[in-house]
């Protein structure tokens, strides 16, 4: 079953638990990017820098429950992905991959 054909209230259980494991520490999320091309990003949300949206726009940009932004550990920059393009979710424990 695909994230996709998850209720609503499976989907907001899912943010919030992904949210606070990214909040403690480093987390592997494998996603499938716009163009379709897969990437697995070695993120976190845990003592990054504040996020700053760069932009042009006189507004704020508009909040989007289906994008979550993050920290990405090897680019060291705020990068984002959509939460229904989520594939799979990993993270270590005392060195070994879970």
């Amino acid at each position: 079953m695909s994230i996709i054909d998850w209720s609503v209230k499976e989907k907001t259980l899912f943010v919030t638990w992904l949210r606070s494991h990214l909040a403690m520490g480093d987390m592997f999320i494998n996603f499938i990017k716009k163009d379709g091309s897969v990437r697995e990003m070695h993120c976190t949300l845990k003592d990054v820098p504040e996020y700053e949206r760069v932009s042009e726009q006189t507004s704020p940009r508009k909040s989007n429950d289906d994008v979550m932004a993050v920290f990405d550990l090897e680019k060291e920059e705020w990068r984002s992905f959509r939460i229904d393009s989520i594939k799979s979710v990993r993270f270590e424990l005392g060195g070994s991959t879970q």
